[in-house]
């Protein structure tokens, strides 16, 4: 029984070496899209926070701090799944690599909070802003199919106003 216990630990511990040597490289190879996170969020904060100060609005510390821990996981869940599919589908078949399905992954995150960021420079400096992302997105998905674009602005609309209670 203790022997075959000592065989599973050392594979356990070889499989999961060599699988850690994999996933550091992968990380390494992924740097550059992490700093990215963390200076969109820390923007996005930032900018929100002063926004608020600006309009005296009451705001909580925990709450603003507890949103930007999800949106940081979040992103950081956009970029994983996107490596994943690079490495466990896209590269063996020889389509794209890991950083590219990666990238691809976060730029899905990215423009809703390069979205924000505009809309809060915009409220610092008084400028209305009508341009915006994910209202071209809806009107693009609307042209194709006038229900499903009626009911992802409802939904979004739903969210803004949970968000705003």
């Amino acid at each position: 029984m203790n022997e075959g216990l000592a065989r599973g630990g050392i594979f356990l511990f070889i499989s999961s070496g060599t699988f850690s040597k994999e996933a550091l490289g992968v990380v390494y190879d992924l740097r550059w899209m992490l700093i990215l996170i963390a200076v969109l969020i820390v923007a996005d904060f930032w900018y929100g926070l002063s926004e608020s100060l600006q309009k005296k609005e009451h705001f909580r510390f925990s709450r603003a701090g507890r949103r930007t821990c999800n949106k940081f996981m979040d992103y950081i869940g956009y970029l994983l799944l996107g490596t994943f599919f690079g490495l466990g589908i896209f590269e063996p078949l020889g389509i794209a690599n890991h950083v590219t399905t990666a990238a691809v992954g976060l730029g899905f995150g990215c423009i809703w909070e390069v979205d924000s960021i505009v809309g809060h420079i915009c409220a610092l400096h008084g400028v209305t802003n009508k341009l915006s992302i994910k209202k071209f997105i809806i009107c693009l998905i609307r042209k194709r199919n006038k229900d499903v674009g009626d009911a992802i602005e409802e939904a979004l609309e739903e969210e803004d106003d949970k968000k705003q209670n």
